[in-house]
């Protein structure tokens, strides 16, 4: 009974889970030159996709380990990485390039998981990385922006859940949405979008959302700013130092807090155009219920504007859903700045066990959509930009800013160790390669 019992359980696994493919060959069956290419051009465009210094370290290694028993040596920086395989192979490559889109980071991630079981040449390897990293967007700019603006909406149920403001969460989300897209064809233009969006945002948002909405100006802007915040930039930087990345940490602190800087000047340049918002009695809130509709909002804004693979709306709610509502649940008994904790620890499990399922994307592409719903800039955001326009600020409050980022970026770190600990001493069936997770 219980061979049976083992059979059937293996059916069923087989019936839903990726299966590995075998290796083309043993160790050293390549030259070590076109080794290093390959490890060189998927490392660089991991990078590209934001992956952390240390994960992009940790798998250059394990696919190092299907192609050469010579030794390898790494260096791995945010914009540089170095390859040395053995005494002959050297690569050396820089980026200063990062894209959002999903359905780039998907395909980056399958060729990583293909060279981690020696599936794929270092050759086609290298070819197919090339062609990925120029993938164009699902979408053209109008629906892009449209999704922008969907997803505007979503965060705004989120962050400030009121009828009144929905009206003016789709205006400005349209705004910024169009502003963003100007880096596609102008990337000169990148270094000062975030300023001109705030700028323009909270000039717009003075004149014509905050009094109609009843709600106070931060309150409206923080959704429609979601995508220039550096949320993901101070939450990276946390968890590399944590790893003792202390190169690749500092410096994306340190870029996260130049990208809010300029973002807080926007916003005090159109308080300074446009004048201030007088003081305004919070509209009614929503009801429960606009958590789990956001969620459906965000899956679909977020699937239009970060064009994600084809099929994954469903597989990007539902890492979205675990994320949301594991910090709300986590909300009623810790304070808001520690709630983002339980969020990113469950997110990565989820995502990780998720992309097991043949219907599934990589784990990478629910985790990056994921952490859009967790990024905790606009708490920072809201907080320094009280000061900037004149607003109380404490020390108490930038603490509250700095516990928000720790928590999410301790909740990741633990929550990989917690699955790869337990993962790699359970029997069951492992699917397809090990994806990367941010």
């Amino acid at each position: 009974m219980d061979d049976k019992r083992r059979a059937r359980r293996r059916r069923i696994f087989d019936a839903i889970r990726k299966v590995p493919p075998e290796p083309l060959g043993p160790p050293d069956s390549h030259d070590q030159v076109e080794v290093a290419a390959m490890l060189r051009e998927i490392g660089i465009a991991l990078l590209e996709v934001e992956q952390p210094t240390q994960l992009v370290y940790a798998r250059l290694l394990e696919i190092a380990a299907q192609y050469t028993t010579a030794p390898v040596h790494i260096v791995v920086l945010p914009t540089v990485l170095m390859i040395q395989v053995g005494t002959v192979a050297y690569e050396v490559d820089t980026s200063t390039t990062y894209s959002v889109q999903l359905n780039m980071a998907g395909r980056i991630d399958d060729i990583a998981s293909l060279a981690a079981v020696g599936a794929i040449t270092p050759a086609d390897a290298v070819e197919s990385t090339k062609q990925a990293r120029t993938l164009r967007p699902r979408f053209g700019p109008i629906a892009t922006t449209l999704g922008y603006a969907v997803t505007t909406v979503g965060f705004g149920m989120v962050i400030n859940p009121t009828w009144a403001s929905l009206p003016g969460y789709v205006f400005l989300g349209l705004v910024v949405g169009a502003i963003a897209l100007l880096g596609r064809p102008f990337p000169s233009l990148n270094p000062v979008l975030p300023t001109l969006a705030a700028m323009i945002v909270t000039m717009l948002a003075t004149w014509f959302v905050a009094d109609t909405a009843n709600d106070g100006l931060l309150r409206v802007i923080a959704p429609a700013l979601v995508a220039m915040l550096p949320g993901m930039s101070l939450t990276i930087g946390a968890m590399e130092l944590a790893s003792n990345q202390l190169i690749g940490g500092t410096s994306r602190l340190v870029y996260g807090i130049a990208q809010l800087a300029l973002l807080v000047f926007g916003v005090a340049l159109g308080v300074h155009v446009a004048g201030e918002v007088l003081p305004q009695t919070p509209s009614t809130q929503m009801g429960p219920w606009a958590l789990y509709v956001a969620i459906i909002v965000v899956g679909v804004g977020l699937y239009v504007y970060l064009s994600a693979p084809k099929g994954s709306l469903i597989w990007l709610m539902a890492a979205i859903a675990v994320a949301l509502v594991g910090q709300a649940i986590a909300g009623k008994f810790v304070a808001a700045a520690y709630s983002g904790f339980i969020g990113a620890f469950l997110t990565v499990p989820f995502a990780m066990l998720a992309s097991r399922i043949k219907t599934s994307p990589p784990a990478i592409v629910m985790m990056l959509a994921a952490f859009w719903a967790l990024v905790p800039g606009a708490l920072s955001f809201e907080s320094v930009s009280q000061a900037a326009t004149g607003g109380n600020i404490g020390v108490a409050s930038l603490g509250v800013t700095g516990a928000a980022i720790l928590s999410i970026a301790l909740g990741t770190v633990i929550g990989w160790s917690v699955f790869r600990t337990i993962d790699s001493r359970l029997p069951w069936p492992k699917g397809l390669a090990q994806p990367t997770v941010r």
